[in-house]
């Protein structure tokens, strides 16, 4: 008779045995489950902060005269961990059909010009995103919305509005017109010393996209580059490339203080699953190992006649394992169908825990089964290696003889 219709007998006969091993395997699969559960959720949900929270290093010169090149920025866009990058340039510029705010009545350059400054991204990596400045009206520049953004008094002072045309000349008297998309306010407009420079007052910074100053300018270079991570996690990897390549002309700072505390929560969670995790297999092995011990002290006499008579041993295992894993089998169907119950009840756990920043959707998944499955024939075959290895190891006479003394 084959093994596994050894087993399939024996399991059939030993009903207490099989359900009792069934109810045991039920509880360590369902508590598998649920810690996978809560680790995938964890997991997921760091991504998706990852992603919110933006981490980026920035890359800044440390002279005018040695830009960060377009060849840089190129090469910056095709490393693996970059998602996306936002590149500023700063110049000077003259108004051509407005006037500029001044309180001083020097007639030196840096009282005819404006401050000119180019992004990518306006809403990032500016004032703007650091709450010095705030949009009143109209849109940030980005890759799609080309223009300028001016300030609310350069605005009034001129009588321009949204969409209105303003031009800028360099110094070699080229010019660019340039459609206003955006108007700003600071609020420290009105704290400014009277004698200030032109090109030094709030009310005379202008906001272009790189595109426009390129056609002023030239685009001979950045002053500043954001460059922002995939993974958070890979931040310092990021960092140091960026050294290597950039070190003679630019220096760094990293900005991810906001990821790593929404994540410190996030991280105190997982370390309590994985450690639940372990203890969960480590005593789910040993009980399962004693359960199997105890019942295979019943079953050495058949193991030895079997032996005696020229079956393998190997056969044999293969009948004890097929026994359990056929009752784990089972218990996964049965941690399966509770696995819907358990999430919902660990998903207002975790939320509770974990803060009102911090989204954890705890749902069963295919891959959860898939996991557990892995877990639970590893826990299995170990508990029936532990259970049979002193039977295969005894010689079949001496267990025969122990049995008729």
């Amino acid at each position: 008779m084959a093994f596994y219709q050894l087993a399939f007998r024996y399991l059939k006969r030993k009903k207490s045995k099989t359900i009792l091993l069934f109810f045991v395997l039920l509880i360590v699969s369902s508590m598998i489950l649920s810690t996978n559960m809560i680790l995938r959720a964890t997991a997921d949900s760091k991504a998706a902060i990852g992603e919110k929270t933006k981490a980026k290093v920035v890359m800044g010169i440390l002279k005018e005269e040695n830009k960060i090149t377009l060849d840089d920025v190129e090469w910056i866009k095709d490393l693996a961990e970059v998602s996306t990058v936002n590149c500023l340039a700063r110049n000077t510029a003259f108004p051509v059909n407005f006037q500029l705010i001044t309180g001083s009545d020097s007639t030196e350059e840096s009282n005819q010009k404006a401050s000119v400054l180019s992004y990518d991204n306006l809403e990032n990596d500016s004032g703007f995103s650091e709450g010095v400045y705030r949009l009143i009206s109209g849109r940030y520049i980005s890759e799609d919305i080309k223009g300028i953004v001016i300030n609310s008094y350069l605005a009034d002072a001129n009588q321009l509005k949204l969409g209105d045309l303003i031009e800028l000349g360099n110094a070699d008297g080229k010019r660019v017109s340039l459609e206003i998309v955006g108007i700003f306010l600071s609020g420290s407009e009105s704290k400014q010393p009277e004698g200030m420079d032109s090109v030094n007052r709030i009310e005379n910074q202008i906001f272009i996209d790189n595109s426009s100053y390129s056609d002023l300018f030239g685009m001979d270079g950045y002053a500043k580059v954001a460059v922002y991570c995939k993974n958070p996690e890979q931040l310092s990897l990021l960092e140091e490339e960026l050294n290597k390549h950039l070190s003679d002309k630019a220096d760094s700072t990293t900005s991810d203080t906001l990821y790593q505390q929404m994540a410190l929560p996030l991280e105190q969670i997982t370390r309590a699953a994985k450690l639940m995790l372990i203890l969960t297999l480590a005593a789910g092995t040993a009980i399962i190992s004693l359960l199997l011990c105890m019942w295979m002290r019943t079953r050495q006499r058949e193991a030895a006649i079997f032996i005696s008579i020229g079956k393998p041993k190997s056969s044999i295992f293969l009948q004890v394992f097929l026994e359990s894993f056929l009752v784990f089998a089972l218990a996964v169907l049965g941690s399966c169908c509770l696995g819907n119950f358990m999430a919902g009840i660990l998903q207002g756990f975790l939320t509770d825990s974990g803060g009102a920043d911090i989204s954890l959707e705890v749902l069963l998944q295919f891959k959860d089964i898939v996991v557990l499955a892995g877990l639970g024939i590893l826990l299995v075959l170990a508990a029936v290696i532990i259970s049979l290895l002193p039977i295969l190891r005894t010689n079949p006479k001496e267990t025969l003889s122990k049995m008729e003394g």
